[in-house]
C-alpha cells in the first residue's frame, strides 16, 4: 500500500537531507584538521625521541673514539641553527656563543651538584638533549645563514692573527708559558682555582670545606665563570676529567687563558661592527678592527693579560656583547630577552665588578624596551626567574669577601693605563656620537652615548675614592672597563669619515668599494699601534724596546726565563710536597720576583697554597734575609719548611736550628740559579 506524500513533506524531507549533508560537509574538514594535527604531532614526537637518542649516542661515540673536542663545536653550531638573529653566518655564531655562555653559567650550578661533575659525555648529552627539546617544542628547523660580508673576512682574519700572536709564546712548554706569566701573581691564584675545579668537578663554593689547604681563604667563593669554562673545555679536549700532571694542567690553563684573550678581541670587534650597523658593513670596518686590536693587543690589553687578570680578560668579550645587544637589540624580542639575560649571567659569574656601572645602563635599556618586555611577559618573567638567581649567585656567595664599597679603594699590582691614548679614543668616539645629526637621532647611538657617560662617571668616582692610593688598583680596573665600552663604540668614528670609507649601499659593488681608503687608514693606525701603544707612564714594567706591549710580546721580549726555569726545575726534582711548605729562595737576577712569585707558583702546583701563603708573604718586602731572620721564620712557621735555594746562609741557618731544636722538621734542597 502506498502512502501519499504531500509536496510540503517532500520539500521538508529534501531540506532535511540537504541540511544533514551540509552538516556532514561542515563536520568533515574539522575532523580532518584534527586528525592532521594529531598525525603532525606524532611525527614530531618520533623525531624528538630519535633526536634525544642521537643526543646521547653521538657523545658516547666521540668519547670511545677520543674526539670529544668535537662536541662543543656541535653544541655551538646546533645552538646557532635554532636562532634566527643575525644577517651573516658570523653574526649567528657570535649570538649563539652569547646564549651558550649564559647556559654554561646556569649549567655550572647543576654540574657542581650532580654526580658526574664535568665529564664530557653527560655534559654534552644534556646540552644536545636540550637543543632537541627546544627544536621540538618551538617547531624550529635547524638552519644557518650563508651570507658572508667583507667585514666578516676582516673580523675572522684579525681574530685568527691575534690568536696566533698570543698563543705562539705560550705553546711550546710549561716553561714557555710560565716565562710569560711568572710575574703575574694573580695568574697563580687563578690557576689554583682552575685546578681545584678540575679536581672537584664543579664550582668551589660547593666544596668550601675541602679548600682550606689548597686555597687561601676567600678564593673558594671568587667568581669562577671563566675557570669552570676552562675546566670544561679542557675535559672535552682530553676526552675525560683525569689527565696529566699539575704542570700539564698549568700549560693547558695558560693556553686556554690565551685563547680567552683572542676570543675577547674577536667579540669586541664584532660588537663594534654590530653597533655600527650598516655603516660598518664592507671594508669600512677595517680601520675599526685595527683600533680594537691596536688597543687590546699592541696596547693595554697585553699587560692586563700578563699580570694574570684571568677573570677580567675573560669577561671583556661577554661584556662587549652585552653592550652590543642592549645598544642595537636583536630583531626578535624573545631572542633579545634570552640573549641579554644570558650575557648578564655570564658577566656576573665571571667578573661582577663590571656589573656595578652596567646595571645602570641595563635599567635604562629596560625602560626604553618596556613595550617589548611587557608584550612578551612570559619570556621576561622566565628570564627573571631563571637568570636572576644565576646573576646574583657570585655576588651573594662572595659577599663576605666584598661586602663594602671600601673594597674598591684597596691597593694591588696593576699596570697604569696609557691615559693619553684612552683620552684620544674617548674624544673621537664622543665627536662621532655628538657632531653628526644622524648619530644624535639614532636610538642605537644614543644608547651608546649612555654607556660612555656611565662608564666615565664610574671611573671618575673611583678616581676620587682612590686619591692617595699608591696604585689606584680598582680605578685602573674601571679604565679597563671604559676601554671596552669605547672600543665597542669605535664605529662612531666612521661618522666623521668621508663617504669613501663607508659601506656601499648596493650589494653588487660591496667587495671592492672603499677598500683602498680603508686599507690605507688601517695601515696608518696599525703602524701607530706597533710603535706607540706602550705605556705613557711606566709602572711596574715597560716594553724592553720602549715600543708597544704587543710588539714586545710577539717577539717574546717580555719573558722571564730564569724564574720560570727555576719553578719548573724545582717541581720536576720534587714532584710532591711531602708535607712541606716549599720556599724558593734565591739570590741572582730577578731574585725578588723569583723568590716571591716562585714560592707562590710552587704552592699552587703542590695544591697547598692555603698553608703556604703566609710563607709567600714572608719574603716581602725585602727578599734578602739575614740568618737570624731565617732562623726566626723556621721556628715560627706552623708547617714544616723546605727551602730550595742557591744561598749558603740558608743551609747555615737550617743547621743551627737543627742543633738547637732537633724536633723541628726543615729541609734544604740545593738549586743552581740562574
Amino acid at each position: 500500500m502506498t502512502v501519499p506524500v504531500s509536496e510540503e513533506g517532500r520539500r521538508a524531507s529534501t531540506e532535511s537531507a540537504d541540511h544533514d549533508g551540509r552538516s556532514r560537509a561542515h563536520r568533515v574538514p574539522s575532523q580532518v584538521s584534527r586528525a592532521s594535527a594529531v598525525r603532525g604531532r606524532l611525527p614530531r614526537v618520533w623525531i624528538g625521541l630519535a633526536g634525544v637518542a642521537a643526543a646521547w649516542a653521538v657523545p658516547l661515540a666521540t668519547h670511545l673514539a677520543g674526539v670529544d673536542v668535537l662536541l662543543p663545536v656541535l653544541v655551538w653550531v646546533g645552538t646557532a641553527s635554532l636562532l634566527r638573529a643575525g644577517r651573516t653566518l658570523i653574526d649567528r655564531l657570535v649570538i649563539a656563543f652569547a646564549v651558550l655562555s649564559g647556559g654554561v653559567s646556569l649549567a655550572a650550578l647543576l654540574f657542581s651538584v650532580w654526580p658526574w661533575g664535568l665529564e664530557p659525555v653527560p655534559v654534552a648529552g644534556t646540552a644536545l638533549t636540550t637543543l632537541v627539546l627546544v627544536a621540538v617544542v618551538t617547531g624550529r628547523r635547524p638552519t644557518l645563514p650563508t651570507r658572508i660580508d667583507p667585514s666578516d673576512v676582516v673580523l675572522v682574519g684579525a681574530s685568527v692573527a691575534a690568536a696566533v700572536l698570543i698563543l705562539r709564546p705560550l705553546a711550546p712548554s710549561p716553561t714557555a708559558a710560565l716565562k710569560v706569566l711568572a710575574l703575574g701573581e694573580d695568574g697563580a691564584r687563578h690557576f689554583g682555582i682552575f685546578d681545584n675545579i678540575y679536581r672537584t668537578g664543579g664550582l668551589l663554593a660547593f666544596h668550601q670545606s675541602e679548600m682550606a689547604v689548597p686555597l687561601q681563604a676567600g678564593f673558594a667563593t671568587y667568581p669562577q665563570g671563566a675557570h669552570v669554562t676552562f675546566a670544561l673545555l679542557n675535559n672535552f679536549f682530553h676526552s675525560g676529567s683525569t689527565y696529566g700532571t699539575p704542570l700539564t694542567r698549568l700549560h693547558n690553563f695558560a693556553l686556554l687563558y690565551g685563547l680567552s684573550l683572542a676570543l675577547s678581541i674577536a667579540c669586541v670587534m664584532w660588537s663594534a661592527r654590530w653597533v655600527g650597523g650598516p655603516r660598518l658593513r664592507g671594508w669600512a670596518f677595517l680601520p675599526v678592527a685595527v683600533i680594537v686590536t691596536g688597543f687590546l693587543f699592541f696596547g693595554d690589553g697585553i699587560p692586563v693579560f700578563t699580570h694574570g687578570f684571568v677573570s677580567e680578560v675573560a669577561v671583556f668579550g661577554p661584556f662587549a656583547l652585552l653592550i652590543a645587544v642592549l645598544t642595537r637589540p636583536l630583531r626578535d624580542p624573545r631572542e633579545q630577552i634570552v640573549t641579554a639575560a644570558a650575557l648578564l649571567c655570564t658577566v656576573s659569574m665571571t667578573y661582577y665588578l663590571f656589573m656595578l656601572s652596567a646595571s645602570v645602563v641595563v635599567v635604562i635599556w629596560a625602560v626604553g624596551y618596556r613595550r617589548q618586555l611587557l608584550r612578551h611577559w612570559r619570556w621576561t618573567l622566565g628570564a627573571v626567574l631563571v637568570g636572576g638567581p644565576v646573576a646574583l649567585f657570585a655576588p651573594l656567595i662572595n659577599l663576605r669577601q666584598a661586602s663594602s664599597v671600601k673594597q674598591l679603594t684597596r691597593d694591588g699590582g696593576v699596570e697604569p693605563m696609557n691615559v693619553l691614548l684612552l683620552s684620544g679614543l674617548l674624544a673621537a668616539v664622543l665627536l662621532g656620537l655628538l657632531v653628526r645629526r644622524s648619530a644624535r637621532r639614532s636610538p642605537a647611538w644614543r644608547m651608546m652615548l649612555a654607556w660612555v657617560v656611565t662608564s666615565v662617571a664610574y671611573a671618575a668616582a673611583l678616581y676620587a675614592a682612590t686619591i692617595g692610593s699608591p696604585t689606584r688598583y680598582y680605578y685602573e680596573k674601571s679604565l679597563h672597563e671604559l676601554l671596552v665600552v669605547l672600543l665597542v663604540g669605535a664605529g662612531a668614528t666612521v661618522m666623521l669619515a668621508p663617504e669613501a670609507f663607508r659601506a656601499p649601499r648596493r650589494w653588487r659593488g660591496r667587495w671592492l668599494a672603499g677598500l683602498v681608503p680603508s686599507a690605507a687608514a688601517a695601515a696608518v693606525l696599525l703602524a701607530g699601534a706597533f710603535f706607540y701603544a706602550g705605556p705613557a707612564d711606566p709602572g711596574f714594567r715597560h716594553p724592553p724596546n720602549d715600543r708597544s706591549w704587543g710588539e714586545a710580546y710577539a717577539r717574546d721580549l717580555n719573558n722571564f726565563f730564569q724564574p720560570a726555569n727555576a719553578i719548573v726545575t724545582t717541581f720536576h726534582k720534587l714532584p710532591h710536597s711531602d708535607g712541606y711548605v716549599t720556599v724558593l729562595y734565591v739570590n741572582g737576577r730577578h731574585d725578588a720576583m723569583t723568590t716571591y712569585n716562585g714560592t707562590l707558583w710552587l704552592s699552587v702546583l703542590y695544591n697547598n697554597h692555603g698553608l703556604a701563603w703566609r710563607d709567600t708573604i714572608w719574603v716581602l718586602p725585602t727578599p734578602t734575609k739575614t740568618e737570624a731572620e731565617l732562623e726566626q721564620f723556621i721556628r715560627e712557621s706552623p708547617d714544616p719548611v723546605r727551602f730550595v735555594t742557591n744561598v749558603p746562609s740558608v743551609s747555615r741557618a737550617v743547621e743551627h736550628v737543627r742543633q738547637t731544636d732537633p724536633g723541628i722538621r726543615v729541609e734544604v734542597v740545593p738549586l743552581t740559579y740562574p
